[in-house]
């Protein structure tokens, strides 16, 4: 992960709604949508987070929801009890801490230690076996276990829904 020694800035309210969403996979046509806003708002919005953040100009969605959760911008995203779980072995861990610590494709394989070419596949087996919608909800839900940052809960499952999108968003 990209990190400054400057303080970030913390984000203003209208940012903090749309984070909210951001942090639980949805797109920016969902939180336009939700937030009766145009996509190009949210877009801006969204823009002016990275900025904040200290976070690279094009940088996913799950590094910048990553960064919206270690810097406490918006609440770690709750977990369903009633949800059946998936258990993260070392690989999918590392894969998971991967995502959410960098951007590019290349250093997530570095990171992960696993090929480049299996990074899109096993992005989306693990999105899958987890019952996220997305790798930016994967993240929340990483942090939310305290598989990712600090706090949360002590354990390594994650919750898996009945159904399932595979890509990562």
């Amino acid at each position: 992960m990209t990190t400054t020694t400057a303080p970030i800035t913390p984000i203003t309210p209208a940012q903090k709604r749309i984070a909210e969403q951001l942090v639980q996979g949805l797109t920016n046509s969902e939180i336009a949508s939700e937030e009766h806003l145009s996509r190009g708002t949210v877009s801006s919005h969204v823009r002016d987070m990275r900025q904040n953040l200290h976070c690279p100009p094009r940088s996913s969605r799950p590094f910048l929801a990553h960064a919206l959760l270690m810097h406490r911008q918006v609440a770690v995203p709750p977990l369903s009890p009633l949800q059946p779980s998936f258990t993260a072995d070392e690989t999918q861990k590392r894969l998971l801490k991967a995502i959410a610590e960098h951007s590019s494709p290349a250093d997530i394989a570095r990171a992960a230690k696993i090929a480049l070419a299996d990074v899109k596949p096993l992005t989306e087996d693990l999105v899958r076996a987890a019952g996220a919608t997305d790798a930016t909800q994967l993240v929340g839900w990483g942090h939310a276990l305290g598989l990712l940052g600090e706090g949360g809960q002590d354990t390594t499952d994650l919750p898996a829904a009945a159904a399932s999108e595979g890509a990562a968003r």
